[in-house]
């Protein structure tokens, strides 16, 4: 006798027939046997798909050959009540003295041109044939690799160039970068020397007085930067402040779209710089975005946001768009 025994949950000579009602089809435990009658045939070829496929078919066939009857008997009627239309004179033009037409035998001959063409339609008289540009294809071609801003195709054939945005005059800036920043904070330095905009302290540039922004580079464990008594401790929104001074980044409705891509990219990077993001996947996520657009804003020029992806990713051998991006930068910093 087996350890464990389980109980049938019917008995073993209980006839399983479930009623007819519940199915539309005859029971498939006595299928082919007395329950196979006209009814049971007769509701098998209703749900057959392909007996249902067959009748839809032949009605569509009726529907079409009505329509065509129907258009047929439209194209004859108009074609009798072209050919039994009068042609309608055009009306005189009367010349006055001087050679010029008379005011009143224009409004004349354009009333007359719009009751002869009331009446057309009215008669039910074909339009005139579209022109040759009309009939050509309904669609066009377009290429969709242009920048937003500039309308410029988007092709490596144009050198490498900075995004020149208006530069805001932020005065005296304060910034406490760990060594961890010093690869970006360098890079925008680089940008400063060449756009008026002095980096003293821990890096620095050679843009003497008369400098539209000075920022003071402190090093510290924690980072923050400060204008005046505002303090923030966000690096995203400090690349911002940073990339207005340096015209790389701007907030005005017209790069709307351009500053959307960037506070993507800049939202990445911040999370790396906190170690909660991956580096490796962001570098991937770039070399599919480089594939379609030249840089990381979607527009022609380098942004605020390649400069500090750039750094921020690994160093070393890179997808084929992530190199090429990453040289173009180097060579634009040098």
């Amino acid at each position: 006798m087996p350890m464990y025994r389980l109980t049938p949950a019917f008995p073993q000579d209980f006839d399983v027939s479930p009623r007819n009602v519940m199915y539309r089809l005859p029971p498939y435990h006595d299928f082919g046997g007395s329950s196979s009658g006209g009814g049971a045939q007769a509701a098998k070829e209703e749900t057959d798909p392909v007996k249902v496929l067959e009748k839809k078919q032949l009605a569509l066939i009726e529907k079409l050959k009505l329509q065509t009857e129907s258009l047929n008997k439209l194209l004859v009627s108009i074609g009798n009540a072209k050919a039994s239309t009068p042609k309608s004179a055009p009306a005189p033009a009367e010349v006055v003295d001087g050679g010029k037409k008379d005011k009143e035998a224009k409004k004349e001959a354009r009333k007359a041109a719009k009751s002869e063409a009331k009446s057309k339609v009215a008669a039910g008289a074909t339009p005139k044939p579209p022109s040759e540009k009309a009939s050509g294809s309904g669609w066009s071609v377009e290429d969709d690799r242009k920048t937003w801003e500039t309308k410029l195709s988007l092709t490596v054939n144009l050198p490498p160039s900075l995004v020149a945005y208006p530069q805001e005059n932020l005065g005296a800036v304060d910034v406490t970068i760990t060594e961890a920043d010093e690869g970006w904070a360098k890079a925008l330095s680089a940008v400063g020397a060449k756009r008026n905009v002095a980096f003293n302290g821990v890096v620095c540039n050679n843009v003497g007085k008369g400098a539209k922004t000075t920022v003071t580079v402190k090093s510290g464990d924690v980072f923050g930067l400060k204008i005046g008594e505002t303090a923030v401790k966000c690096r995203q929104t400090a690349w911002k402040i940073l990339g207005g001074a340096l015209g790389l980044h701007s907030r005005q409705s017209a790069q709307t779209l351009s500053a959307a891509h960037q506070a993507r990219w800049l939202e990445k990077a911040d999370l790396i710089m906190h170690k909660i993001g991956d580096a490796e996947l962001t570098e991937r996520e770039a070399s599919q975005f480089l594939a379609r657009f030249d840089s990381l804003s979607s527009q022609w020029d380098v942004t605020v946001a390649d400069i500090v992806i750039r750094h921020v990713i690994r160093v070393g051998t890179h997808p084929n768009n992530v190199e090429l991006w990453a040289k173009k930068i180097d060579g634009l910093l040098v």
